[in-house]
């Protein structure tokens, strides 16, 4: 995959105008969708392969309790061989991965901006069921999420280049940024999409492979 893009200024992304009867319905249509979604079962995912156990634990709307979000694969009573599984995955990953040139790995994060981008409300909408944010929070946190990978693909691609150092005579040096390996990221509950996805994507663009462990507060 090559880069199409040729990286413009970075802008915010603009938050929604929910006074407009457009913007407002759109949301509550997202709203109606997620409801309908509530209350399934999510396996660990590693390597691309769903794993259910039999213990799971429930994620609640905390603004009101009693409606389950979701349920999950709890990976407390294997949890050694389990991380030794993703930490293994992630590692032989690692070996192609750091490899693929920066700009397309800036361009894997300009692509799913623009995903989130045109399912916005969809994904604010979670945020509200998940953790009970009101409309204009759950979108401002969607709207950081598509800066950070805006941003990030950006600054990737401007770190690939050849780096400015001081010239010493007779010499020919140069300064390079280099992936390092599997890392861990284990975001808050309370911006649970946009950390998350900065979190991960910072280290993903980089060359690098991740595990991730969502907080139990907001897995989905």
């Amino acid at each position: 995959m090559q880069t199409q893009r040729t990286t413009d200024e970075f802008k915010n992304e603009p938050f929604t105008d929910y006074s407009k009867p457009e913007n407002a319905d759109a949301m509550r249509a997202a709203i109606e969708q997620v409801r309908s979604e509530l209350g399934r079962d999510y396996p660990i995912i590693i390597n691309g392969e769903k794993i259910m156990v039999d213990e799971k634990f429930e994620s609640f709307n905390p603004s009101e309790k009693s409606q389950i979000v979701g349920r999950f694969a709890d990976a407390d009573a294997d949890a050694e061989n389990l991380v030794e599984k993703a930490i293994e995955a992630a590692t032989e990953a690692f070996k192609t991965w750091r490899n693929v040139k920066a700009e397309e790995r800036a361009e894997y994060l300009f692509k799913a901006a623009q995903i989130i981008r045109e399912r916005k409300h969809f994904f604010s909408a979670w945020l509200a069921f998940e953790v009970g944010k009101t409309w204009a929070e759950a979108d401002g946190e969607t709207a950081e999420a598509i800066d950070f990978l805006e941003f990030y693909g950006r600054e990737m691609i401007r770190y690939a280049q050849r780096q400015p150092i001081t010239k010493i005579e007779g010499e020919d040096n140069r300064l390079e940024y280099v992936p390092l390996g599997v890392g861990a990221i284990i975001p808050p509950w309370n911006f649970p999409l946009a950390i998350m996805a900065g979190m991960t994507l910072a280290a993903v663009v980089c060359g690098n492979t991740t595990v991730l462990k969502p907080s139990p507060d907001a897995p989905t």
